[in-house]
């Protein structure tokens, strides 16, 4: 049996959640599909799983019975609960809207110990029927039952989920994996790196690999485990879109080839601009950037011997299919691949930098999209604005830098756009985005900084005086809609 917990996506951000928080408390797990078959559970020799489900009321049709039956222990949260006591034998019945913090009463067992209440979001929950094998794990003041577990069977059911700074659901989980499945907390971002490692040398054999860099922190990562596990039968290959921010391909291609790196640097900034040129639709441009840089890299592998291909993709893009349209591009090389960040998200890649011995510049740096600049430049994406917005941008990050709030923000960045100015002619407009995340049940909502007035003003008369195209500086404090893995662009 492998000492790891299997978490069955039926909610994503959920199912993420509970795998950062468990491997935080050096629990192993991977996430797999909520619709896995029963047979590759099976050979995945788990030593227990979570259904990761949502707070949405809408029982997961795709919920296999059989899994119930492999005599692996069991916890379903949130809408998997009430399908899971379904198939237990249980009633689902009324479906209420609760909507708020309650207090639920908790009864002993394996998995709550000595916890006897606790503050609970509540979404959309059932009213439950049991069968003589079931007990009631949870209710409410209204005896309403919001946890069910089995009398024989190590099968437990609760009707909520892991909330932020959760200590009572963490403690729910931790004795799951520990004292029903018998996890040991083995799990840590050196033993990630070590088996990564193995699994690049094995997949490679004797070969050669490659491995495409965006200049971002997962194909860093990427390279940097893949180079110490292959050495120089690496190739690493950086397209320089000219896209980027102020410096961020010298000091890019400066740290990775100080580190050891075979890395092939593709200066290709005037194709890009040259495909760019009167196109003023994102979508467009999103287009035109993906068909440049795919021909880039497709031109440049015909000429490299390989035998593997490092991808650097990460759970992220896993749970969420890699369907969205912001998602960066990937190369179909008809070779075999490996991913090696498939099942980390964000925060624990930057940990792993920070086990491979990478600065924080590079570890804490801002996500940026694969488009660079271009989207944030309304319209024609031309090299006068990427050279303004690029300053612009630059001097934003360093005020942010010099005020202590580099750390507390989410995203901050700068755009570029054209607006009427005195009914007459258009200006250069720079338009400012700081955002901090706030985690609302199963979404992150930005929310818009307030940013010291005096910031704003040193940073306005500055970047003005220092360019006289800049016309107005303006501060977006919109409110951001709820994401679910997505990032601003």
């Amino acid at each position: 049996m492998r000492d790891q917990i299997l978490i069955l996506n039926f909610n994503s951000i959920y199912a993420a959640a509970i795998a950062m928080r468990l491997r935080a408390e050096k629990i192993s797990c991977r996430i797999v599909p909520g619709d896995i078959p029963v047979e590759d559970v099976i050979n995945e020799e788990a030593l227990g799983m979570v259904l990761a489900g949502g707070l949405t009321g809408e029982l997961p049709g795709m919920l296999d019975g059989q899994l119930l039956r492999t005599g692996m222990p069991v916890l379903a949260l949130g809408d998997t609960a009430a399908a899971v006591i379904a198939l237990l034998g249980g009633s689902v019945g009324e479906r209420y809207a609760i909507n708020m913090v309650d207090t639920i009463r908790l009864n002993p067992s394996r998995i709550t110990g000595d916890l006897e209440q606790s503050e609970r979001m509540l979404g959309y929950v059932y009213s439950l029927g049991l069968t003589d094998d079931l007990a009631p794990l949870a209710q409410n003041d209204d005896d309403l039952i919001l946890g069910v577990m089995h009398r024989t069977l190590d099968i437990y059911a609760l009707q909520t989920q892991l909330e932020p700074n959760d200590p009572d659901m963490m403690g729910i989980l931790l004795r799951f994996s520990q004292d029903v499945c018998g996890c040991t907390k083995w799990w840590s971002e050196d033993a990630f790196i070590s088996m990564a490692k193995a699994s690049l040398s094995e997949a490679a054999g004797e070969g050669n690999a490659v491995c495409l860099m965006s200049g971002g922190l997962n194909s860093g990562v990427s390279a940097l485990i893949a180079h110490r596990a292959l050495g120089d039968r690496l190739q690493c290959v950086f397209v320089d879109t000219g896209l980027l921010r102020e410096n961020e391909a010298d000091n890019f291609i400066a740290y990775y080839r100080n580190a050891g790196l075979n890395l092939k640097v593709l200066r290709s900034g005037q194709r890009f601009l040259d495909a760019l040129k009167g196109v003023t639709e994102q979508d467009e441009k999103r287009k035109a950037i993906a068909d440049i840089l795919l021909s880039e890299l497709k031109n440049t592998l015909l000429e490299l011997p390989f035998d593997l291909v490092i991808e650097s993709y990460s759970g992220s893009a896993v749970i969420s299919s890699q369907e969205s349209s912001s998602g960066t591009p990937r190369m179909k090389t008809g070779k075999p691949s490996i991913a090696p960040l498939s099942e980390l998200f964000k925060d624990e890649i930057r940990l792993v930098g920070e086990a491979l011995g990478m600065p924080q510049e590079l570890t804490k740096m801002q996500p940026f999209p694969w488009t660079g600049l271009a989207l944030r430049i309304m319209g024609e994406c031309t090299q006068e604005k990427l050279n303004i917005l690029r300053r612009a941008d630059a001097e934003f990050s360093e005020e942010i830098r010099l005020a202590g709030l580099s750390r507390k923000l989410w995203k901050y960045f700068a755009m570029l756009y054209q607006a009427p100015y005195n009914d007459e002619t258009d200006t250069m407009v720079i338009a400012l985005r700081a955002v901090s995340a706030n985690h609302q049940g199963s979404g992150v909502r930005a929310i818009p900084a307030r940013l010291p007035y005096d910031l704003l003003e040193r940073y306005t008369q500055h970047v003005m005086s220092a360019n006289p195209l800049i016309g107005k500086v303006v501060y977006d404090l919109t409110p951001g809609s709820s994401l679910q893995q997505a990032e601003w662009q």
